[in-house]
């Protein structure tokens, strides 16, 4: 039996652009800490889950994401890496996992996640998140495809050795509207 012989969950989310001015305060704080000299894109995200806020923007050469709640609440922080940023062990965990469940994948986008210890990045500034000793998890997209099947995208969370947690399809939503 596979590790994942589990019914996955479709994740939908859908991601709108606002401007700063209805962002929580408190919100705004912990990002300025970042000291970024760029602009960062506020967006509200929905999903399954609810509603959320996020904050996209690069520092110090990396994709940042950082997500609060609707009240301005830090949820989760992550930043895109690339494959050999994985401890060594880990990335040997991970791709062990899409070999055994996948005839054929291919890793879009990796996140060091770090969700699990809020609090601890609460009390952090920005400059020390990056340098800390924080445990990450690892969110791995990836397009998949098993023999006879059509290729289907999944987000798959690991833990910080490379053991699964979990899985959601990805739904693109797709539609036949000609936006300008």
């Amino acid at each position: 039996m596979s590790r994942a012989q589990v019914q996955d969950a479709e994740k939908t989310e859908r991601e709108y652009r606002i401007k700063p001015e209805l962002v929580p305060q408190n919100a705004i704080d912990f990002i300025t800490t970042f000291e970024i000299n760029r602009s960062v894109k506020w967006l509200q995200e929905v999903g399954d889950n609810g509603a959320s806020i996020e904050a996209k923007f690069k520092y110090k050469g990396q994709r940042h994401s950082v997500e609060f709640t609707t009240d301005g609440v830090l949820e989760d922080v992550e930043i895109v890496i690339g494959i050999g940023d994985v401890p060594e062990g880990t990335r040997q965990e991970i791709i062990s996992y899409f070999i055994q469940e996948f005839d054929y994948f291919k890793v879009e986008k990796i996140q060091a996640q770090y969700n699990n210890t809020v609090k601890e990045i609460i009390n952090r500034t920005a400059k020390k998140l990056v340098a800390s000793t924080l445990i990450p998890h690892y969110e791995v997209v990836a397009k998949t495809r098993n023999s006879g099947k059509k290729s289907m995208r999944y987000e798959v969370l690991f833990d910080e050795k490379g053991a699964f947690i979990s899985r959601s399809q990805v739904s693109i939503r797709r539609d036949n509207i000609l936006r300008f």
